[in-house]
């Protein structure tokens, strides 16, 4: 059912700092008498704009958190999942068609009822009385709504509480204890939503002994994988540099775990060329919910044989609830190439699948026995794999070296890419020279060791993040350049003149940096830029010397129900919730949004386009940058939104790109180390004849805050 996590694991934290800008709130009391007077109990929020790096202070609403979880409880494509819902049906009416078929009443117990739709199916199967809990109020308020609409006010009792906090007696919030459970507390993890110790705690104290939950089970499936691709997401590898030394990550970053954190990935995404299977899917661990008889920490080992000579780099996990007791009624989140249905598998966000990390990589024969084994707590798994000479790692990996910490798998992979390194390196050849003095402004770039390679004289790197810092200083010491590379531990705009005089040959970014959520809020080097006009030398080069803003108008097959209203779920009226929820997501969702575009498939419907241009090798300018535009459509279709992406031009010849991977045409290859920005058009547009038909643009650069505006629409050619 609908879910909002409440719990903040910090076993299951996995440090995304790449993806959240600094946001913090100070306390009415220490603001000023002018800002009080704004809102004397709204909360004043300090965010560091991530195009600019200024400190900006917003008055928010009083209630802003809470209208913010209310509008990310519908984030997701859960409640459009017909199979999810149909099989929860199913398994809803088997349970009660068992229970009464002993003699019983039907007494049941929704844990985190959202919109209340497996309190209602309970109902409307003839459950005797139903008590339904959803402890974020806001929601459990619209679920009580929502019961009542649809004629379950007397049947149905919900209660604004988690299920540890119910009480089971004739004054409690139970009147008996329960012998039906149906829930859906579960994530690409499967217990990562607390699953195990929701269960094992109703078990004790909300549960009888021989209740029915719905799902009955769960087992998670496994398949251990060679994927080279994938290891460069996890680990850092070797930097060709030609006619110099390779750059080389330190020993103890390879020899480093890593973090524990799930990866989860659309897995039927992945081009299937990107990975080798090792063994077989196997069947690692089960789960019965009726019973409850599992521990809060436990795990399993199982034997395989190696389907090929390779080296184990990961793990791929998925898992499958059996609906039912008999099992006949199966849920599966398997990738497409071992789901049931194949390439007909349901397509889900809520449930992907993940990625595990092996804490070594082990070198296999084909044909040789493996051990494989999994180990759980209370909301993570993990795993290993080994031969029968090695000893099972049953602790949980940690990170030893502080990148894990400090970079995303996805920055790993940047930071490993052949191609784009070396046009960084190309680009580098052209301007550095033995009296190159280099500055980069970057987070956590190996650029500066790049530049110091071919030659540069000095290379300062600005890295004021102290995490960052510290992993980048270990590199720089593992490959003999602490004389060359200096870190700086400021950023550009708090760099005072009266500090070291840098004469700034070449200017060097990536530009990537930790706050950017969107690719437009890498322009943050702009900014930078701007900054150290001042210490640029004399025809000093600026690399890249600009970008372009660009766009195609795109067709989801699967991303617009992140936003679609339900209206009716299986029969239910839940448009009670719809309307929460939206209008919840109108007062705090940005009109972009990020996403890894190449794992949520669309067709384009007009040609790839430039919104906007950027000059680098001239400072900001003071006024607007304001461009309009028209594009013609190509293909009729439904245009649910706008993708848009930066180029970055390291110089004449060489061009980064954050999105597209050439021109748009049916099938669109997009970045997968960047996530593109999607702007969502409202009731989605539908191109009957493109022939008549074409997308009107205007895009507007506000240099004094950094945003860039948007406006699309749909117009009569």
């Amino acid at each position: 059912m609908l879910k909002v996590q409440y719990l903040l694991n910090a076993s299951r934290l996995s440090f995304k700092v790449q993806q959240v800008s600094s946001i913090f709130t100070i306390s009415s009391l220490a603001i000023n008498s002018k800002a009080m007077a704004t809102s004397s109990s709204a909360p004043l929020t300090g965010r560091v704009n991530p195009t600019t790096g200024k400190l900006e202070w917003v008055v928010e609403d009083e209630n802003y958190d809470y209208v913010q979880e209310i509008a990310r409880s519908s984030y997701t494509d859960m409640l459009h999942d017909e199979e999810r819902n149909k099989k929860y049906l199913i398994g809803i009416q088997k349970a009660i068609a068992s229970i009464k078929s002993r003699g019983k009443e039907a007494h049941v117990l929704d844990i985190g009822t959202g919109t209340g739709l497996l309190a209602m199916m309970s109902a409307q199967s003839g459950a005797d009385t139903v008590v339904a809990c959803e402890a974020f109020e806001p929601i459990g308020r619209a679920a009580r709504q929502i019961v009542a609409k649809n004629g379950f006010k007397d049947l149905i009792k919900v209660i604004m509480k988690r299920s540890t906090e119910l009480t089971v007696g004739p004054v409690g919030d139970l009147s008996r204890r329960a012998n039906i459970l149906p829930a859906e507390v579960f994530d690409t993890e499967l217990v990562g939503e607390g699953a195990i110790p929701t269960y094992l705690h109703a078990h004790k104290h909300l549960l009888t002994e021989d209740c029915i939950c719905v799902p009955h089970s769960a087992t998670v499936y496994a398949q251990v994988i060679e994927s080279t691709y994938l290891e460069q997401c996890h680990k850092l590898q070797p930097i060709n540099v030609p006619d110099s030394d390779d750059i080389i990550p330190p020993s103890r970053m390879t020899r480093c775990e890593g973090a524990a954190s799930v990866f989860d990935l659309q897995l039927s995404q992945l081009s299937p060329d990107l990975f080798k299977p090792i063994t077989e899917p196997l069947r690692m661990l089960d789960f019965n919910f009726s019973k409850g008889d599992f521990k809060a920490r436990g795990g399993n080992r199982v034997e395989a044989h190696s389907l090929r000579k390779g080296r184990c780099h990961c793990v791929f996990m998925w898992w499958e609830l059996q609906m039912d007791q008999a099992g006949e009624v199966i849920l599966s989140t398997a990738p497409t190439w071992v789901h049931p249905d194949g390439d007909k598998a349901p397509w889900r966000d809520h449930w992907m699948q993940a990625v595990y990390f092996l804490p070594t990589s082990t070198e296999v024969e084909k044909g040789q026995s493996l051990d494989v084994t999994v180990s759980h707590d209370d909301y993570s798994l993990w795993f290993s794999v080994f031969n029968s000479s090695a000893q099972p790692v049953v602790e949980r990996p940690i990170c030893q070296c502080g990148a894990h910490v400090v970079w995303s798998r996805q920055r790993f992979a940047m930071m490993n890419q052949v191609s784009r390194n070396d046009k960084f390196i190309s680009a580098l050849q052209k301007v550095v020279n033995s009296s190159t003095t280099c500055m980069s402004v970057s987070d956590g770039s190996l650029l500066p060791l790049i530049a110091a390679r071919l030659g540069a004289c000095q290379v300062y790197s600005l890295e004021p993040n102290s995490m960052s810092r510290k992993v980048m200083q270990e590199i720089v010491e593992a490959n003999d350049l602490s004389g060359k590379v200096e870190l700086i531990p400021q950023t550009a705009q708090d760099l005072k003149l009266e500090d070291k005089e840098y004469q700034i040959d070449l200017l060097v970014s990536e530009p990537f940096f930790t706050s950017g959520l969107l690719p437009w809020h890498s322009l943050y080097f702009w900014y930078c830029r701007t900054a150290l006009a001042g210490r640029l030398a004399e025809g000093a080069t600026i690399l890249p010397c600009g970008a372009r803003l660009r766009a195609v108008a795109v067709q989801f097959e699967h991303l617009w129900k992140f936003h679609a209203p339900v209206g009716d779920l299986e029969g239910f009226d839940v448009r009670i919730f719809d309307d929460l929820t939206q209008r919840a997501a109108k007062d705090t969702d940005a009109k972009e949004e990020p996403h890894h575009l190449w794992e949520y498939p669309g067709c384009p419907l007009t040609s790839d386009f430039d919104l906007m241009q950027f000059d680098f090798t001239s400072c900001i300018p003071d006024e607007p940058i304001n461009v309009t535009g028209e594009i013609p459509f190509v293909r009729p279709g439904t245009c649910h939104g706008i993708a848009i992406w930066m180029d970055f031009q390291l110089d004449a010849e060489t061009t980064v790109t954050t999105g597209l991977l050439g021109s748009a045409t049916d099938k669109l290859e997009w970045c997968r180390t960047w996530k593109q920005g999607v702007h969502f058009l409202k009731h989605n547009p539908i191109i009957e004849d493109e022939k008549t038909q074409k997308l009107s643009y205007k895009a507007s650069f506000k240099p004094n805050s950094g945003n860039i505006f948007f406006e699309f629409q749909v117009v009569a050619r």
